[in-house]
Formats: structure tokens, C-alpha cells, sequence
């Protein structure tokens, strides 16, 4: 029996949360009492995957007003995977939203995640999307960072090592870190790009 089925001994389905099966690349259910997600260490593109789909599950479930996001590139995100986007959509209709993305380009975006770029033009009223003004000399971190204290930390691009959870000293690093970057940055990534 699946969660979504009802069983009369035991009353309603129990509410769906995110989580990510990183070797079959499919959703999940997974925990029905909405507590946050544990802090785990990750390696691999895989599991930085399934530490994105838990935090953003997290932030959705908790209304979390502002996620900010740093990358060079995004590449490796699961932007455009359609249960991300399904969910980034839910959390964005919220109300009240803001999401801050920092990249060196975004030209990978387009090619990459098509699902994630149509989202962006549908809710560029919650989405500002900054270029450092340094990208080009400074390699960017990989982090997540939202208002319900999470934190997505990647420390080893290479092989795409990191820390996804509540840890105090990884948020305030993260969050230092973010800060820094956001504050000499400029609008990039326009919604619509005009031709002549």
C-alpha cells in the first residue's frame, strides 16, 4: 500500500515530503511528520542531488521566504528535473518569496535545464539572478542557504564532497560567504532576451 492510498483502520494518506533515490533517479515519499532533514555529509553529483531535493523540501514544507543560491554554473543542479521544478513551483506560489541565484554565467542553464528556464520566466517576479563583478578571477562556491537555516555546502568541487543540514558554523560560513559574493554583484540573466 502507498501512502497515497486510505485506509479506513488508519484514518488519511499521510502528507507527502521530498526525498531523492539517487540511484534510481526517482521521487520518493519521506518523512510524514515533516521534521527537517538530518545533517549528512554528501559526495558525488548524485548525492549533492538529493541534498538539494531535501532542502528544498524543507523549505517548502516550512514556508521558507528566501532561498539564496551560489554556483558557477548550476550544471550539476537538478534544475531541470520536473519534480524539482514541480516542488521550486509550489514553494514559489507561496507568497512572499524570494529567490537569489549567484552565477559566473547562465548561459549552462538554457542548455541544460529548459524546464528550469521556462519556470524562471513564469516567476521572475521571485527570482533575481546576480553575476559577481570578479567572476571571471575568483572561482565561485557552491552553496544553498534559505531562511529556515539551512545550508548546502559544497567544499570539494571535484568530486562534488559537502555537508547538507543545520550545522550553526557551516550556515554561518555559508551565509558570510553568500553575503560577500551577493553584495559586489550586478543583474545578469535576463528573462527575456531582445533581438533587433
Amino acid at each position: 500500500m502507498t501512502s497515497d492510498a486510505i485506509d479506513p483502520d488508519f484514518g488519511p494518506p499521510l502528507e507527502r515530503t521530498l526525498a531523492f533515490d539517487a540511484n534510481a533517479h526517482a521521487r520518493l515519499p519521506a518523512r510524514a511528520d515533516g521534521a527537517a532533514p538530518a545533517d549528512t555529509a554528501f559526495e558525488g553529483a548524485a548525492g549533492l542531488a538529493e541534498a538539494l531535493y531535501q532542502a528544498l523540501g524543507y523549505a517548502d514544507a516550512v514556508s521558507a521566504r528566501r532561498l539564496c543560491w551560489c554556483d558557477a554554473d548550476f550544471a550539476a543542479w537538478p534544475l531541470g528535473d520536473a519534480a524539482f521544478v514541480g516542488v521550486l513551483t509550489r514553494w514559489a506560489r507561496g507568497g512572499a518569496r524570494e529567490l537569489v541565484m549567484v552565477a559566473a554565467g547562465y548561459e549552462s542553464i538554457g542548455r541544460l535545464h529548459p524546464r528550469f528556464l521556462a519556470w524562471r520566466r513564469d516567476f521572475s517576479h521571485v527570482v533575481r539572478c546576480l553575476v559577481p563583478e570578479e567572476s571571471h578571477e575568483t572561482e565561485l562556491p557552491t552553496l544553498w542557504i534559505d531562511s529556515a537555516d539551512q545550508a548546502v555546502r559544497v567544499f570539494d568541487r571535484e568530486h562534488w564532497r559537502g555537508r547538507a543540514g543545520f550545522d550553526r558554523v557551516d550556515r554561518q560560513r555559508a551565509r558570510e560567504d553568500f553575503d560577500a559574493i551577493a553584495q559586489r554583484a550586478t543583474a545578469g540573466f535576463a528573462t527575456v532576451t531582445l533581438g533587433l
